[in-house]
């Protein structure tokens, strides 16, 4: 179930940096599908193990979820993943209130090839 409390939620600090991959700043439309609902959002970065990701949703710690990728110039693409950490934005620039990361846990070779062209521009 996600979450979309307007008190202040955190979990897992995504200020800790224990990233493995080097990543890139993308703009990226994403539908986040969970067994209980459907949200919109924008990834903000990709690497090759995960994404952060603006959302309407706040998705529960641990939560799986299903992310159908629109980058531009490209065709779309699913993965799966789940939710490592999660806050609320708090950022009036983002169309989207909250924010969060996951680690890929299903995506095919090509899908990681592109994300490994795109972060070694």
């Amino acid at each position: 179930m996600m979450h979309q409390s307007p008190h202040s939620m955190r979990y897992n600090d995504p200020v800790k940096d224990r990233r493995q991959f080097a990543r890139a700043k993308v703009k990226w439309p994403v539908t986040i599908l969970s067994s209980e609902q459907k949200a919109l959002g924008e990834i903000e970065s990709i690497s090759n193990s995960g994404a952060r990701i603006y959302s309407q949703e706040l998705p529960l710690p641990g939560q799986k979820l299903s992310l159908e990728i629109q980058p531009p110039n490209h065709q779309s693409f699913c993965v799966f993943a789940k939710t490592v950490w999660g806050i609320i934005a708090d950022s009036p620039e983002r169309p989207y209130p909250f924010i969060f990361g996951v680690q890929f846990e299903d995506i095919s070779e090509d899908d990681i090839q592109f994300i490994s062209e795109i972060v070694s521009k």
